[in-house]
């Protein structure tokens, strides 16, 4: 990874911080990907915690195991497994004002201080040979150059018989000029060099020497999301360039203003699927793991969203009126309604 890239990304998040504050409820979710609807989620706050729980099932993440969080944001999920597993996890990420963040996020939300957090390249970190149970990667692993520098640096601190878990969208080979051109505008929205190819990948991950790896597409779980991303395009969009005229919005702002409508168009012409992928460092013991492994429950008990958009997003207070709690709740209004439904493509 070059040292523009870095910076590009660096930039990037914290740049559009504000954006995620806006669109995903960042302060309260923690969370910088898409969520995971199922028959009981209520809201996109909720499809975003079921996220979590979905990567730590799919791992089978207990609370012996000691845990990485390849690229972590602002902690959301290392906290999620502190507190609601009990394993100790280690968060890295290029970011150094993610890495504050998430500080902060643990100072009022690891009661137990079980998460530690620093700035790093997961290609190329400080830790010890086979020092990791669980390293897992959330909508980050795109970010790796070359696409395999990632994979072998986790296979490295891995202790034999851990597992990796890549959450993230898997490209499909394509041909035709368009599509090139929407994944690379989308890309850019984001940041990103590039996004992964599932057929390279795989091809990369058995080179490497991982083991027993396995998928579990759940795309039309994440649908919701990308719809919910799509939507905010049009009043992002607009709102981005008038405030970028009056230079309230920076470029890579208003890039990240157009990732909902990139993101959409390539789903819909089939580019991408969001999968769970899972891998293991080869040892005597999981020699026979079968795709059964992702599917077993572990002992968390499920949040559900009960709380409806005027409850969370209050207009009268003792403060006084709140205009921003007012547009708040038009907003995500507008964002979630009906999000759910199969056949509501917007």
């Amino acid at each position: 990874m070059t040292e523009d890239y870095k910076k590009e990304i660096q930039t990037y998040y914290e740049e559009c911080n504000r954006d995620y504050e806006i669109v995903l409820q960042l302060k309260n979710a923690l969370a910088l990907h898409y969520g995971y609807w199922d028959e009981n989620t209520l809201t996109h706050r909720q499809a975003l915690w079921n996220n979590n729980y979905q990567v730590a099932k799919h791992a089978q993440i207990k609370k012996s195991d000691v845990v990485l969080d390849a690229g972590c944001g602002v902690g959301g999920t290392s906290i999620f497994l502190a507190n609601h597993i009990g394993c100790k996890v280690h968060g890295i990420s290029l970011s150094p004002f993610q890495v504050e963040q998430a500080k902060k996020n643990k100072q009022n939300l690891d009661s137990n201080n079980l998460t530690d957090f620093s700035l790093q390249n997961y290609c190329n970190t400080n830790f010890e040979d086979n020092t990791f149970d669980v390293i897992f990667a959330i909508e980050s692993a795109l970010y790796s150059e070359p696409k395999d520098g990632f994979l072998k640096e986790a296979f490295r601190i891995l202790k034999p018989g851990g597992r990796l878990i890549v959450a993230d969208w898997f490209l499909k080979a394509h041909q035709d000029p368009k599509d090139t051109e929407i994944v690379r505008k989308w890309a850019k929205t984001w940041a990103a060099n590039s996004f992964i190819y599932e057929g390279s990948y795989l091809k990369d991950l058995e080179k490497i020497g991982y083991a027993n790896v396995m998928s579990d597409d759940v795309s039309e779980n994440v649908f919701p999301s990308i719809k919910l991303l799509h939507r905010s395009y049009y009043p992002g969009i607009f709102i981005s360039r008038i405030s970028h005229a009056f230079g309230r919005r920076t470029a890579a702002q208003v890039e990240n203003s157009k990732c909902g409508k990139y993101q959409y168009q390539a789903y819909r012409r089939g580019l991408w699927r969001y999968k769970y992928l899972l891998a293991f460092k080869p040892s005597a013991e999981n020699v026979s793991i079968s795709e059964t492994y992702m599917k077993q429950d572990i002992p968390i008990v499920p949040y559900i969203d009960h709380e409806v958009i005027r409850e969370r997003f209050p207009i009268v207070s003792r403060k006084g009126v709140s205009v921003r709690n007012m547009l708040k709740r038009v907003m995500h209004s507008y964002l979630e309604t009906n999000i759910r439904k199969s056949d509501k493509w917007f």
